[in-house]
C-alpha cells in the first residue's frame, strides 16, 4: 500500500522558506546593531565637540573657576532633542548650567581624555559627555568638569528610518529570491513528471525500458523502475513459457486419457475392460508425474530471480531429500551418504537444490541403481563435488546434452517430458554451479553437481 506523504515541491519550499526567513532576520539584526552602532558613533562626535568647546571656554581666575558657554556648541546639536549640562570646579561646584544635573563623574579617568556614557534624567534616557580641563589648584582632583548630555530621540529616528528602508529592501529581495526559488524548485523537479508521464502513457503490455534523459539524481530511481520492469517482463514472459509448456505436454496424455476412459465405457469384454483399467492407471500415473515435473520445473524457474539466498548446510540437504525420495523404492538397494564431518555451507535456495537432489535420486532409482546408489561430497579447490555413483548402466555419452533440454524427445522411446535432469541443470546453473556425468572405471554411471562454498 502507497502511504501518500507531503508534496516534495512543498517540502522544498517550506525548508527554503524557513532558510530564506531565517537568513531575512539575521540580516535585519545586523543591519540595526551595525547601524545603530554608525549612529552612536556620529552623534557622540557632535556631542564631544560640544562639550570640548564649552571645555576650552573654562578657566581659572582669582581663586575660583569661570566659564564663558559658547551658544555655537549647542548648535551643532541635534534639533528636537533636550539639552543638559553642567559645570563643576574642582571641588564639585556647579559653577554654570543645570546644577540638579549631575551624573555620576568618574574622577580617576579624566586623565585619559572625554567619556562618553549612558544615563537617566527626568526619567529621560540621555547620552553625557564628560570633559575634564585641568586647573592650577592643590586639590584630590584638579578638575574642572564639563558635563554634557541630550536626549536620544533624533538618534533614534534616524536610526530607525535607516532600519525602514533597509527592511523594504530587504524584503523585497527575499520575495524576489523566494519567486526565483519556486520557479527554479518547479523547473528542477520537471523531469519526474516527465518519468511520470512516461510510464502513464505506457501499454501495460509494453514492458521496454524507459527512454528519458534524466538527471543525475534520478537515475538510480530511472534505473530501479527499469530493472523492476525487467524483471516483471521476465516474469511474464517465464509464465507464458510455462503455460505454454504445460498446455503442449499435457494435450497428448490428457487426450489419451479421455480416449481409454470412452472406450472402457462402450466395451462390454470383461477381458477388454480390464486391458483399459490398466492403461488408464498407468496413463494416470505418468500424467501425475508429468504434472509434478511441471511444477518443480516452474516453481525452479520463479524462484531463481525471486527468493533471496541463504545459506545452505548440504549435510543437512541431503539426508532429508535422501529419506523423502529413498522410502519409496520398490527394491533393496545399497545406499550410502560419505560426506565432511564439518558443515558444507553453500548460499543457495534451499528447496530448488533439495528439489534437483530429489530428481537426481529419483532418476537413478527409475533407470539405474539396481544394487547400489552411494553419494559422496568432498571439497575441491573453492566448490562442494556432490556425486551420485550407481551401478547402472547410465545414460549415454551422445544423451548427455539432450537430458539437459528440457520436453526433448526420448531416444529410448521412454514416455516422460524430460524434465527431471533438465531442472537439476537450470537449478546448478542458478547456483552458478554445473552439472556433469562421469563413467566409473570398473563400471557404473555418476551424476555430479558442483556448487561455490560459502564465502
Amino acid at each position: 500500500m502507497i502511504v501518500p506523504g507531503r508534496s516534495l515541491y512543498l517540502r522544498l519550499v517550506v525548508r527554503m522558506g524557513a532558510v530564506l526567513a531565517l537568513a531575512v532576520a539575521a540580516v535585519l539584526l545586523g543591519i540595526w546593531f551595525s547601524t545603530r552602532a554608525a549612529v552612536d558613533r556620529a552623534y557622540d562626535r557632535w556631542l564631544l565637540g560640544s562639550a570640548l568647546q564649552v571645555a576650552e571656554n573654562t578657566w581659572y581666575q582669582n581663586g575660583e573657576v569661570n566659564v564663558d558657554v559658547p551658544l555655537a556648541a549647542f548648535s551643532a546639536l541635534a534639533p528636537g532633542d533636550q539639552i543638559f549640562y553642567n559645570v563643576l570646579d574642582p571641588n564639585g561646584r556647579s559653577v554654570a548650567g543645570d546644577s540638579e544635573f549631575r551624573p555620576d563623574i568618574p574622577w580617576d579617568k579624566l586623565a585619559d581624555g572625554p567619556v562618553v556614557v549612558d544615563g537617566t534624567y527626568q526619567e529621560m534616557p540621555i547620552r553625557i559627555a564628560i570633559v575634564g580641563r585641568r586647573m592650577p589648584v592643590t586639590a584630590p582632583h584638579p578638575w574642572a568638569v564639563v558635563a554634557l548630555a541630550h536626549t536620544q530621540n533624533a538618534r533614534v529616528r534616524f536610526t530607525r528610518g535607516l532600519a525602514d528602508n533597509t527592511l523594504l529592501i530587504t524584503i523585497a529581495t527575499g520575495v524576489l529570491t523566494m519567486l526565483a526559488a519556486l520557479w527554479t524548485l518547479r523547473q528542477a523537479l520537471a523531469p519526474l513528471k516527465q518519468i511520470e508521464s512516461a510510464i502513464r502513457a505506457r501499454d501495460s503490455n509494453d514492458l521496454v525500458p524507459l527512454a528519458v534523459t534524466a538527471p543525475a539524481e534520478t537515475l538510480a530511481l530511472v534505473g530501479a523502475i527499469n530493472d523492476f520492469m525487467q524483471r516483471l517482463a521476465t516474469s511474464r514472459a517465464l509464465m507464458r513459457r510455462v503455460i505454454g509448456d504445460a498446455a503442449h505436454q499435457l494435450r497428448t496424455p490428457v487426450t489419451a486419457l479421455t480416449a481409454q476412459a470412452e472406450m472402457l465405457t462402450q466395451t462390454q469384454d470383461e477381458a477388454a475392460r480390464q486391458a483399459h483399467i490398466a492403461r488408464i492407471q498407468k496413463q494416470a500415473r505418468g500424467l501425475g508425474g508429468l504434472i509434478h515435473q511441471l511444477i518443480n520445473h516452474a516453481m525452479v524457474q520463479h524462484r531463481a530471480d525471486s527468493v533471496a539466498p541463504t545459506p545452505v548446510d548440504l549435510n543437512a540437504l541431503l539426508p532429508e531429500a535422501m529419506r523423502e525420495t529413498l522410502s519409496y523404492a520398490t527394491r533393496d538397494i545399497d545406499v550410502a551418504l560419505h560426506a565432511p564431518p564439518t558443515p558444507c555451507m553453500i548460499v543457495g535456495d534451499a528447496l530448488s537444490l533439495r528439489e534437483a537432489i530429489k530428481n537426481v535420486l529419483v532418476n537413478a532409482l527409475a533407470y539405474g541403481a539396481p544394487h547400489r546408489l552411494h553419494v559422496d561430497v568432498t571439497g575441491v579447490d573453492d566448490q562442494w563435488r556432490v556425486r551420485f555413483f550407481d551401478d547402472g548402466p547410465g545414460i549415454p555419452e551422445s544423451e548427455w546434452q539432450r537430458v539437459r533440454t528440457p520436453f526433448s524427445s526420448r531416444a529410448d522411446g521412454r514416455e516422460g517430458a524430460s524434465l527431471g535432469l533438465a531442472m537439476v541443470a537450470e537449478v546448478m546453473l542458478a547456483h552458478g554451479g554445473a552439472m556433469t556425468f562421469e563413467r566409473g572405471h570398473d563400471g557404473g554411471f555418476a551424476v555430479v553437481l558442483t556448487l561455490p562454498m560459502a564465502g
